[in-house]
Parts: C-alpha cells; sequence; structure tokens
C-alpha cells in the first residue's frame, strides 16, 4: 500500500525556478516541466508514478499521476519519507506533519516525525516487543508503527494513552509533550494530573490530596516509572542518595504514610480514626516530607504535624511535633530509646515527649528501645499539671509504685530539647517553679527520687520542704511495702503538708487551752506511719530532743531519727 499525505499542494513560482536550476530537462527521457509541476519521463516515454527520482543529490518523489509531490508524508513499502516544499527529501530533519484527526479527543494539531540520513522515517516495528527508543542529539524518542513520535503517557503496548483521568495510571513512559517527546530516562518528573479519588478520604483538609495534582514521578534508566506492586506501597527506592516511596501508580509518596494500617484496612483512605489516631499502627508509620521533596526520612529527626490516620486530633490543631525514624524509617513510638549518647522518650503517637513526664515502663524492650506502658499526659488519673495535682498523684495511689520504680517521673527538657535529665533540675508547674533530682545512676537513672536523699525527701523527684512562712512543715511517711512484705527503714511520703491544727482536731480558738502543754505525744506512735520536720531547704530536722518552732509558734520536738516526739503550743 501507499499513502501521500498532502499538507501544501501548491508551489510558489520561486520553488519552481528552485527545482528547475537542479533538474535537466530531456526532451524523450528524463525530466520536465508540465503545467507548473514536474513530471518524469521513462526511456518509453511514460510518466514514472510512485516512485523515486533522483537529480543531483536530491531525491524526489513521483505521485500516482506522475507529478512531483511536494509538502507531503510519502509512504513507501512500509516506509515513511518527508519531502519538502522543493520536492527534496528530508533527511537528518525532525519535521511537524498537519494531523488529519486535530481536534477530536486527545489528537493533537501536528505529529513530529524524525527522517534519517536515507530519508525514512524512525518507526517501531509491527512485530517489535520493546518501545525501540531512538537516541537523537543526545536524548532518547519512541515512534509508534507509522513513525509519529510518541508523546505524553505511553502504556506497554506502546500506545499513548490519552485520557487524562486515567493516563497517569496505565501510562508506563513519560514522553513530555506533544513538542518535546524525549524520553524520561532516570529522572523525576512533576507531572500535572486528575485523580478521582476524593481528597477527604486520603487527607482531610490538604490541599495536596485534592482531584487537581501536581505529583512528581521517577522514570528508570529503561524509562519506566518507578511504581509499587499491587496496593502494597513501595517504600524504599534509593535514588541519589535518599530514600523514597510509591504507589501503585507510580506517584511518589508524600506525608505520612502505614503499610500496616493499609494492610488491615484494605485501603489507608477507609481506615477510621477515633479523633486521637490508630496508636496499635503508629510504629509502622513513616514520613515523606513534603510533596515537593518526598524523600523519607530514615534513622534521624524531623518535626511535623502529624497525619491525620496518625494522630487526628493534633493534625487537626495544626501543630508540628519532633518523631524519630528508625533505620527502616519507621517512626519510634512508646519506646525510651538512646539517641546519640541522649536518652529520649516517645509517646504512643510518636511525639517525642518533652518537660515533666509521667512514664510506666516494663522489663520489654527492642531495636527501638525499651516499651512504655502507659504515658500519663493529659491523664485524669494520673494528672500532674498543678502542684496539688502533683502531690495527689505522688503520695496517693502511685506513692508505692514511684518508690519501687514502676512508674517514674522524669525530665526531658525543653519542647526543642527533649533530653532525658538527671541530677538537680528546677521545672515549672502552673506557672510555679519547683527543685526536683532525678538518679543519675543505677537502673533507674533519670527517675525522679522518692525517699531520702542527701537528708532530703523527695517525692517523684520534687523536693519536700517547708515555705518561708512557716519555718518548717510537718511530713507524713508510711513504711513502703512490696510484695515481699515490708521494708525496713524504707519509708513512703504521703503527705507533705500536714496540718497541726487538723492533728488535733482542733482550731486556733483552742489555743489557750493548750498553751505551754504538751498537747501530742508521738513518743509512743505505733503502726506504719511515722511524722518528720523538714525546713525550708528541705533538710530534715535530726537530733535527740532537739526542738524547733514553726511559724504558728508551735514547738516541736524530734528524735535522733528525725522522728516527731512532740509538739506543744508556746507563745
Amino acid at each position: 500500500m501507499r499513502k501521500q499525505t498532502k499538507l501544501v499542494a501548491v508551489l510558489s513560482t520561486a520553488a519552481l525556478l528552485a527545482i528547475g536550476a537542479s533538474m535537466t530537462s530531456f526532451a524523450a527521457q528524463g525530466w520536465a516541466e508540465e503545467d507548473g509541476t514536474w513530471v518524469y519521463y521513462d526511456k518509453n516515454g511514460d510518466k514514472v508514478t510512485d516512485s523515486w527520482k533522483k537529480s543531483g543529490d536530491s531525491w524526489y518523489w513521483l505521485d500516482e499521476n506522475g507529478e512531483m509531490a511536494v509538502d507531503m508524508l510519502v509512504e513507501d513499502d512500509d516506509n515513511y519519507y518527508y519531502v519538502n516544499e522543493n520536492g527534496t527529501m528530508v533527511t537528518n530533519q525532525w519535521v511537524a506533519v498537519e494531523n488529519e484527526d486535530a481536534g477530536e479527543d486527545g489528537e493533537p494539531d501536528h505529529y513530529w516525525y524524525y527522517f534519517q540520513a536515507n530519508g525514512k522515517a524512525y518507526r517501531r516495528s509491527d512485530t517489535s516487543s520493546t518501545i525501540s527508543a531512538k537516541t537523537i542529539n543526545g536524548k532518547k524518542y519512541a515512534f509508534d508503527t507509522d513513525g509519529k513520535m510518541l508523546y505524553g503517557w505511553v502504556n506497554d503496548s506502546f500506545e499513548r494513552v490519552t485520557d487524562e483521568d486515567t493516563e497517569w495510571q496505565e501510562g508506563l513512559y513519560y514522553f513530555g509533550g506533544e513538542d518535546d517527546g524525549a524520553m524520561r530516562v532516570n529522572t523525576w518528573e512533576l507531572i500535572s494530573i486528575t485523580s478521582d479519588e476524593e481528597a477527604d478520604e486520603i487527607q482531610p483538609g490538604d490541599e495536596f490530596w485534592d482531584e487537581d495534582q501536581d505529583r512528581w514521578f521517577f522514570f528508570q534508566s529503561s524509562g519506566k516509572k518507578k511504581y509499587a506492586d499491587g496496593d502494597k506501597v513501595f517504600t524504599d527506592k534509593k535514588i541519589n542518595g535518599k530514600k523514597y516511596g510509591f504507589d501503585k501508580y507510580g506517584r511518589m509518596v508524600a506525608s505520612w504514610y502505614s503499610e500496616d494500617l493499609q494492610k488491615a484496612s484494605g485501603s489507608i483512605t477507609t481506615v477510621a480514626s477515633d479523633s486521637q489516631g490508630n496508636p496499635d499502627y503508629s510504629h509502622s508509620f513513616m514520613y515523606f516530607s513534603n510533596p515537593e521533596d518526598g524523600a523519607r526520612y530514615s534513622k534521624g529527626w524531623f518535626k511535623v504535624v502529624p497525619g491525620y490516620y496518625l494522630h487526628e486530633s493534633k493534625y487537626e490543631d495544626d501543630a508540628d511535633y519532633w518523631y524519630y525514624a528508625n533505620g527502616d524509617g519507621n517512626i519510634i513510638a512508646n519506646r525510651v530509646k538512646k539517641i546519640k549518647g541522649k536518652t529520649y522518650a516517645f509517646d504512643e503517637y510518636g511525639r517525642m515527649i518533652s518537660g515533666l513526664a509521667l512514664l510506666k515502663y516494663t522489663d520489654s524492650s527492642d531495636s527501638d528501645g525499651t516499651e512504655i506502658v502507659k504515658y500519663a499526659d493529659d491523664d485524669k488519673q494520673y494528672s500532674y499539671d498543678t502542684e496539688d495535682a502533683f502531690n495527689e498523684t505522688a503520695m496517693g495511689d502511685l506513692a508505692e509504685d514511684l518508690a519501687n520504680g514502676t512508674f517514674r517521673f522524669m525530665y526531658f527538657g525543653g519542647a526543642d530539647d527533649g533530653s532525658m535529665k538527671t541530677g538537680r533540675q528546677n521545672i515549672d508547674i502552673d506557672g510555679e517553679t519547683f527543685a526536683f533530682k532525678f538518679a543519675t545512676k543505677s537502673n533507674i537513672k533519670g527517675a525522679g527520687l522518692t525517699g531520702v536523699d542527701d537528708d532530703k525527701f523527695y517525692v517523684g523527684g520534687k523536693l519536700v520542704k517547708a515555705d518561708k512562712d512557716d519555718k518548717y512543715q510537718i511530713v507524713k511517711f508510711t513504711k513502703y511495702a512490696d510484695a515481699d512484705g515490708v521494708k525496713e527503714n524504707a519509708w513512703v511520703v504521703v503527705d507533705d503538708d500536714v496540718k497541726i491544727s487538723e492533728l488535733l482536731g482542733k482550731t486556733d480558738s483552742d489555743r489557750e487551752s493548750i498553751k505551754d502543754a504538751t498537747f501530742w505525744d508521738l513518743s509512743k506512735a505505733k503502726g506504719m506511719d511515722v511524722y518528720r520536720v523538714v525546713n525550708t531547704s528541705g533538710k530534715i530536722v535530726e537530733g535527740n530532743g532537739k526542738s524547733v518552732k514553726n511559724g504558728d509558734d508551735y514547738k516541736i520536738k524530734v528524735n535522733k531519727d528525725g522522728v516527731i516526739q512532740s509538739i506543744t503550743l508556746e507563745d
């Protein structure tokens, strides 16, 4: 079959003169000008048709009527050629040929062809099983079986995909725009796509997930886009020293992603959130930076807003937090972990814990650190956001748990620090500063001290001391007991603000009747409880028969162990 596609059928006078100058006219055989065009007669005096004839160094095509073709795409023996306005065969050149189907769905105004040194257009053979990319001026291009340069998205059948809603899903290769056509190889490409997925199902409120998206794709050395197998996101592609993730359509993954959560739900877009998040899956979340970058965070710190499916309420607050990713890219959650010589803690959603924290440990640990069973932040049962709340927690049901290290008050520095602190620290609680002390050694390093240290009492790390007006403060202790029974000489503070009037069951109006009399004798006190007294620096008052007077003129006498023996009232 021979096909001729004609673009411009009329030659200018200048064009005719140019052709005439390069041709020799023959009386019986050869070129002849007739009716404003050129023809060629063979030795029998017949016009040559559907054939090439040479004049000088150039070739010319005689059409089915024997007329020299101009500005025309010529098909000859399944090969395509192009003759210019002078009728000369084009070689080593790109040519844009008008598209007869322009205006139809997905059809461009023109198609590009590349004609080789022999005049033949590059084309893919009908039997080829590869895309057969050709290198032209250092770039790779591909052509269909008709010689048309491919552009845009091309599928695994080496055909252009033209439906804008599905082209990026079905396309395997990308060749730029209709006037570009260079195959994308070993490179990133930002491509505008239309996604029919509901934005609010992916990441509510995030414009990145709108229907019209600009998304990054990566095309490998073969020209194929990198994509995941099935619904599983590929999360470990290393490119230029960084790791990236791609979904099943090749879109670079951005922001938060959890493979385990997606497996459990079938699709991450259908996972229900309880307004808090999905803490059971926190450890499987990865962060792939913003949509403009996309590099996966691995073995390092990053500060971002948590994802909707990681922690919904904090996502809606639009507040950012510190996270740490391990070598696999998963964030550390529910763990106390040493990182570059410092110790940090992470809550059940992977947020770095800062400030004063109440933690419950287990003996379980792995490469991500020691497991935290409970972090009592915002916990109504174990509140510590005010001094009274702290005292109620530390001296109530948790008194013995703090003593044996099951629960621990710990201090992790400021919001952008987060490293565990030891030794003496001044900590703000509800706008007031308190002295704390945290263990520097032992298996509970960093835990707030509970008990006696340097002749001072601490509860959950907080120093027990009298205020300046009281001068001395009575503290109630109880013997510490664990599963093995009562521990000798082991005491736990259960009240650091004992009121003498409350002990007496009296009021200030009773002061005259008890003045100068020993009204409370503890020398014979029995049971689990003892009472001691501390000064304004927290020092325990000790001494055989030593007495001190508080701000209300009560005289308090202690024995050599610092246990209160008696209290009297003096003027």
